[in-house]
């Protein structure tokens, strides 16, 4: 398997977690809040942090929901989403790996996403 296989399957194992609720159940409840229609979204990069998970999720194929989810309150009128255009996200300073997986997304994205 190559590591481009390894990286979809991560991906597509992290959206299966994500939507049955396991990854964060506020980061879909806050999700289906803010985006009603979404049945397909990869996370694209999710930073643990002391205080708060910020997860990047892509949405579609022109949009990244930045979630921002607090570890001292489950209350979801606490959770920050910003919408980021993809191609601002594309402009960031990001690892390879961190490309490899935006790659990897989009191409799924499109495969997946109805038209």
């Amino acid at each position: 398997m190559s590591s481009r296989d390894h990286v979809r399957a991560d991906l597509l194992s992290s959206m299966v977690s994500m939507f049955s609720g396991s990854t964060n159940p506020l980061l879909l409840a806050a999700l289906k809040a803010a985006f009603p229609w979404l049945s397909f979204a990869l996370i694209v990069n999710w930073i643990p942090e002391q205080a708060e998970d910020i997860y990047w999720v892509l949405i579609d194929l022109d949009r990244i929901a930045i979630v921002e989810i607090s570890r001292l309150s489950s209350d979801l009128e606490e959770v920050s989403i910003e919408v980021l255009d993809l191609n601002k996200y594309k402009e960031r300073r990001l690892s390879i790996d961190s490309r490899r997986k935006l790659e990897v997304a989009i191409d799924l994205m499109k495969e997946n996403y109805p038209s």
